[in-house]
This record gives C-alpha cells, sequence and structure tokens, in this order.
C-alpha cells in the first residue's frame, strides 16, 4: 500500500493512545475528588487503550520497509571460502625486529640518552 497511509495510520493510533491516557488521567482525577475507593478504569478505556496500541504497532512495522533477511545463507553467499572464518577482532601485527613494547627511534639510533624520561614510547 501506499506509505502515506500507513503514516496515517500511525497518527491516529497515536492520537487515540493519546486520548486515552487524557481519559485514564479524567477517571483518576474523578475517583480522587468524589472520594470513592479505588476502582479500576472503565472497560473503554482499556479496549481504546489496546486497539490503540495495536494499530499504532500495525502502522510502525509497514512504515519501516523491508526487515532483512535472517537466514544464514543470505548473508553467507557473498563471503569466498578463505574469508569464511575470518576475525578482525584477532588480527596481531608485528613487526619483524621490533619488541612489543620496544620504541622504534631508540632501537636504531645510538645519539639518544637512555634515561627514561627522554624516550618516547610509540605503540
Amino acid at each position: 500500500m501506499v506509505l502515506w497511509l500507513w503514516k496515517g495510520l500511525v497518527g491516529v493510533g497515536l492520537f487515540a493512545l493519546t486520548h486515552a491516557a487524557f481519559s485514564a488521567a479524567q477517571h483518576h482525577s474523578h475517583m480522587r475528588l468524589t472520594e470513592k475507593e479505588s476502582e479500576s478504569l472503565p472497560t473503554d478505556i482499556v479496549l481504546q487503550t489496546l486497539l490503540a496500541f495495536a494499530v499504532t504497532c500495525y502502522g510502525i512495522v509497514h512504515t519501516a520497509g523491508e526487515f532483512k533477511d535472517r537466514d544464514a545463507t543470505s548473508e553467507l553467499k557473498n563471503k569466498t571460502f578463505d574469508t569464511l572464518r575470518n576475525r578482525p577482532s584477532f588480527y596481531v601485527f608485528r613487526h619483524p625486529g621490533r619488541g612489543p613494547f620496544q620504541p622504534s627511534d631508540t632501537a636504531r639510533s645510538p645519539n639518544i640518552s637512555s634515561s627514561s624520561s627522554d624516550i618516547l614510547l610509540k605503540f
């Protein structure tokens, strides 16, 4: 159907939910003023709330558009066999000739002082 129709359905549902909330607040205020014991909400307010919620949810689901397929084969059909078990979060980059925390400037230049305050560590 047309997108504006679903958006209109969401608008009508939200308006009905607002009306139901206002009616519930008025009922609560009326019960306080008449000093009656706590009674439950009238059935028409409860039914209006449930129906408005259902209409709003239905409109939102259709307004959202196409959902992504959850089938595993649709995700994996574009990958090659080499990249199926590829996990980039476990990559470790090591450069030959350097230790893991050894600064690159001090490894090859003898002119730099060996005091710890002068050495800049590069990770």
